[in-house]
């Protein structure tokens, strides 16, 4: 019989996406995750394979937690304008929040990994870059079927347009900048999606 794990590896995730969220990939060294998670490294190393295989492990993690709970709400049938202005809402609530300073992992990751990641992050980058495009262009489609942009808007091309607020509103946490400048940004995001709306029936 195998001798019992001393450590729960959900724990571990949840520690190690502290530190990848706030160092980085390259930033985050083998001795920092060690020491943080409390583990030796070959209790690691035999959990996760190595230090890339942690990372995977953690932005599955992050996919189904934060950014679950981020855009779920536009992911949902029958969302709409609202759940979109609620989405800018939430981020301008972030600055001054924990995330202040840290901001999105998987936006950090994208930024810092570029054209130089690995495998698994020439997956996860576009596929995050996606969900928020796609999140947001479902929930414009679904008022656009109940009658609630006007004429003409472009689902597409808003959509593109209002994912790049989301990602340059995950920056300005990043960077904390102050949380005038990020609630302001919010604002004119939800100005703009009121622009979008049709005129209100007579």
């Amino acid at each position: 019989m195998g001798r019992k794990k001393s450590y729960d590896r959900a724990s571990l995730i949840d520690a190690a996406m502290a530190l990848f969220r706030a160092h980085g990939f390259a930033g985050t060294s083998t001795a920092m995750l060690v020491e943080h998670l409390g583990v030796n490294r070959n209790s690691m190393y035999a959990e996760f394979g190595s230090k890339q295989g942690l990372f995977d492990a953690v932005v599955g993690a992050y996919e189904t937690s934060v950014l679950t709970g981020h855009f779920g709400p536009l992911e949902a049938e029958g969302s709409g304008l609202e759940e979109v202005r609620a989405l800018f809402r939430r981020l301008a609530a972030a600055a001054a929040g924990p995330a202040r300073g840290t901001g999105c992992l998987l936006c950090n990751a994208a930024i810092e990994l570029g054209g130089t990641a690995a495998p698994s992050e020439r997956v996860f980058v576009p596929k995050y870059l996606e969900r928020i495009r796609g999140a947001i262009a479902g929930a414009l489609e679904n008022a656009r079927r109940r009658g609630e942009l006007r004429g003409g808007v472009e689902v597409d091309i808003e959509a593109s347009y209002l994912s790049a607020s989301v990602l340059g509103m995950f920056v300005l946490i990043r960077a904390a900048a102050s949380p005038a400048h990020i609630e302001a940004t919010a604002e004119g995001a939800c100005r703009h999606l009121d622009a979008l709306a049709a005129a209100p029936a007579e």
